[in-house]
């Protein structure tokens, strides 16, 4: 079966890469560009903007390889819908948690942050485990196990101090979608 959803949303992130409708930080969402200018088309421009041709690949070969495992497992349409759904919802929980973070910190940083990219939603869909089964990947010497579901948080966080610029809170917004969308069923 050919990963139709998964193309197409490759094609547009390559599409919107080299012929961009903003500029990176012209399409980036944060808490002060959305809800305090208004500024709500960042909702769904920012998963579609990259900053460099390294940011697009990891995201799109990640992409090529969760969303054809999706894509087998419900559909295209399905796939679709879902990733889409996810871009969306993932760009809320970020604005909130980005809220959330400022109020409690008195660190109005968390207001202008600004990020881009589509690997909020590859977090998702790793949050999901739908496409692997939750298996375990390590046991530490406390007996705690990781499981291949929660590989994510741990791929987060490595993220986090081998790219210190990257999107702590789009990523965790992203792992915080998918656990909420874990529920709805797609068969």
């Amino acid at each position: 079966m050919v990963p139709w959803a998964t193309l197409a949303l490759v094609g547009m992130n390559l599409a919107l890469f080299w012929h961009p409708l903003h500029a990176p930080g012209a399409a980036c969402l944060s808490v002060r560009t959305v809800w305090d200018r208004g500024q709500w088309q960042r909702l769904f421009l920012a998963p579609f903007h990259h900053l460099g041709p390294a940011h697009l690949l990891m995201n799109m070969a990640t992409l090529l390889w969760l969303g054809h495992g999706v894509e087998q497992e419900v559909g295209s349409l399905r796939t679709g819908v879902l990733l889409l759904a996810l871009a969306l919802v993932g760009g809320l929980f970020h604005l909130a948690l980005n809220t959330l973070l400022a109020a409690l910190t008195g660190n109005l940083w968390y207001r202008e942050h600004c990020a881009v990219g589509f690997s909020g939603v590859l977090f998702s869909l790793e949050a999901m485990g739908r496409q692997v089964e939750s298996v375990p990947v390590a046991t530490m010497s406390s007996g705690f196990t990781v499981t291949t579901r929660w590989l994510c948080v741990l791929e987060c966080l490595l993220l986090a101090i081998l790219y210190p610029r990257s999107s702590l809170t789009g990523h965790v917004s992203g792992i915080l979608a998918g656990l909420a969308l874990s529920a709805v069923p797609l068969n």
